[in-house]
């Protein structure tokens, strides 16, 4: 089992965000931050998730093997890495309540997910973090940390840069319309897709809990490996006090209580 990091150590191997870095954010609703942490350091994290994922996949009752490792001391250096005061720092300065409190809101910690994206696997459908999970206000972000090198080929996420400004464009989980693209076909035109990424080890990019984001299949003969995690504010209200909701109560209001109305009649 992996020791858990100090300050000192984690410092040495996982850099601040930088101002740019932030502005960008908050123009764009994501930002690429190119070696957050050293190569070795994602390296190591590879290698630990894929020992822990290897010795409990078959466990019955475990749950998904890959998630919620940064909650288990015997999977360090995730949780070292995840509750560290450096990253605790960046997320906040991203978040950046402050500007509207006059004082930053402590973080929780929401999810944390060990993934892979084995050769050949489908793409991911465009959507909104936020609008699947139910938090009743902004301030969740999602990190993607690369722990290997991954090309645009290998599916790659891509987001629609300022579509963080929309609003909840509408829950796609569980819904048979598909996803925003689908959707709201002009959306790429009226704004812009960012263009396809090419992470090394420690590249990690950023995004908005509103920020529309998607990728496509995996077509090369190589896994995709990375870390995902997540934190939100600690004043953030859940359905049922769970971040994991992903639109399973999203229903239509229905015809007898609450009927059409048609845009066509005039005056």
């Amino acid at each position: 089992m992996e020791q858990a990091l100090t300050k000192r150590q984690i410092e040495t191997i996982v850099r601040e965000v930088t101002d740019e870095e932030v502005a960008f954010y908050h123009e764009y609703g994501w930002v690429m931050m190119p070696r957050l942490v050293a190569p070795e350091f994602a390296a190591q994290l590879l290698r630990v998730g894929r020992e822990w994922a290897d010795r409990n996949a078959q466990e019955v009752g475990h749950g998904n093997p890959r998630a919620g490792l940064a909650r288990n001391q015997e999977t360090e250096p995730f949780r070292s890495f995840l509750f560290s005061e450096r990253m605790a720092q960046n997320a906040t300065r991203l978040v950046n309540r402050k500007r509207f409190k006059g004082e930053d809101v402590p973080l929780r910690y929401r999810v944390d997910i060990f993934q892979t994206k084995p050769p050949g696997a489908a793409g991911a459908v465009y959507h909104q973090d936020s609008s699947e999970h139910g938090s009743d206000r902004v301030g969740e972000l999602q990190f993607w940390l690369a722990l290997a090198e991954v090309t645009p080929e290998m599916g790659a996420m891509r987001f629609v840069s300022r579509s963080h400004r929309e609003g909840p464009l509408g829950s796609v989980f569980n819904d048979d319309r598909g996803d925003l693209l689908k959707q709201f076909p002009n959306l790429t035109s009226v704004l812009e897709l960012s263009p396809p990424f090419h992470y090394q080890p420690g590249d990690c990019t950023v995004h908005h809990g509103y920020t529309v984001h998607g990728g496509p299949a995996n077509t090369t003969d190589k896994p995709r490996w990375s870390y995902l995690f997540s934190y939100s504010p600690a004043d953030t209200r859940y359905w049922n006090g769970s971040a994991g909701n992903w639109g399973s109560e999203r229903k239509r209001l229905n015809d007898s209580d609450n009927p059409m109305v048609s845009a066509e009649a005039g005056p």
